[in-house]
């Protein structure tokens, strides 16, 4: 069954595409959502109903969690790269497998959107410390025109180039980020979302936008207070090891740039709202990311051996307190989204609106709801 959002991203795109002209179908692809331009989404539900003829949002839900799974093992790649043995990985494999992302987990079009964007991110930065600004510039490419989030990598890319002073592939970046932009905003017609704060109440205040941004890194404690402290520990262990991340370790030390810009502009864009904001389910992705991160620092700069297995010891503990912490409210969070949607109430805030993009999805024939709508509703039911 649809949930929130589906209905606006996967309802609201497959709906039009009868009526509308091959090249209008075309750019129709690149409809905005909220302030996103949902294109993988919007492929992969195309897809889905050319080959099968139908939507299944069960379907829908496993190829957007593949996303995060592509994360976990792109950092066991990389771990292992760096002589990181299975059992001293296992802390980032037990964390990351936590259930503190079950908004994502269990939903259609945020899943697709939320873990590719953060995984095409994650590969650009892979590319660009490997020196290949033709990978890099790809997946910032994919990363953007998944969600909106995928610009936060373009700052990586400048400093990177300023940093190592590589001339040639700054002007290159400088030139395809521009194009990217050009058209993703100006030329496809973005609107900014009526419903969105004012970035320049936020910005009154440099204070609060650092909290914001440290409950925001540190939100896989949950509470705001907590979150905020951890963001403050973990922030300050890396900014205490930058050196040596920066020389021995790039990869890390750009990744940890993004996740900073992440939740900056996170903070700017949203901190208006109120700082609970940041304590969104999706963020927790970007906490454990940045949480995996200390963890290879300390692996990575422990001085001896028996250092090194206590910083395991460390990790695999705390990686156990935070699966068991979150398998509990996980599972009841995820309980109450089946209740909801077993109850066959439609899961949206109009439900003019939720009717109106139903009737018209069983119309067309593409999809036919497995629970009875509560209050019933008059639907066709396909041939």
């Amino acid at each position: 069954m649809p949930y929130r959002d589906d209905f606006d991203a996967i309802f609201g795109f497959l709906n039009p595409l009868p009526d509308l002209t091959f090249p209008q179908q075309f750019l129709h692809l690149f409809n905005q959502n909220n302030e996103h331009r949902i294109l993988l989404d919007n492929v992969i539900s195309l897809l889905m109903v050319l080959l099968t003829g139908k939507f299944d949002f069960v379907w829908m839900i496993w190829i957007g969690n593949i996303g995060w799974f592509l994360i976990v093992f792109l950092f066991w790649k990389y771990a292992k790269k760096n002589q990181v043995s299975f059992v001293e990985f296992s802390p980032i494999l037990i964390g990351m497998m936590c259930l503190s992302h079950y908004e994502l987990m269990t939903m259609a079009m945020a899943g697709v959107q939320h873990y590719f964007q953060v995984f095409f991110c994650v590969l650009s930065i892979y590319y660009l410390v490997s020196g290949s600004i033709t990978l890099t510039l790809s997946f910032f490419t994919c990363a953007i025109f998944s969600a909106g989030g995928g610009i936060c990598v373009v700052p990586v890319i400048f400093l990177y180039y300023l940093s190592k002073k590589e001339w040639r592939n700054l002007l290159i970046s400088v030139l395809v980020v521009g194009t990217v932009f050009i058209i993703y905003f100006p030329l496809l017609g973005y609107v900014q979302p009526a419903t969105h704060p004012n970035v320049f109440l936020a910005l009154q205040s440099p204070l609060y936008l650092i909290t914001y941004a440290m409950g925001f890194l540190g939100n896989i404690g949950n509470t705001y207070k907590f979150s905020i402290g951890l963001g403050i520990a973990f922030t300050a262990f890396l900014l205490f090891k930058w050196k040596f991340l920066y020389s021995k370790y790039p990869f890390l030390f750009w990744l940890t740039v993004y996740l900073l810009v992440t939740a900056m502009t996170n903070a700017i864009t949203r901190g208006a709202i109120g700082i609970r904001t940041g304590q969104g389910s999706r963020y927790t992705t970007y906490s454990l990311i940045f949480t995996s991160i200390v963890y290879l620092t300390c692996l990575f700069s422990a001085s001896s051996i028996k250092m090194r297995m206590r910083s395991l010891g460390v990790g695999f503990f705390l990686s156990l307190v935070i699966f068991s912490y979150w398998f509990s409210h996980g599972q009841e969070n995820i309980a109450a989204r089946y209740e909801d949607l077993e109850s066959g109430v439609l899961q949206h805030p109009s439900l003019e609106y939720a009717v109106t993009t139903l009737k018209r999805a069983t119309e067309i024939g593409y999809y036919y709801p497995t629970k009875t709508p509560n209050p019933p509703i008059d639907l066709k039911v396909p041939q």
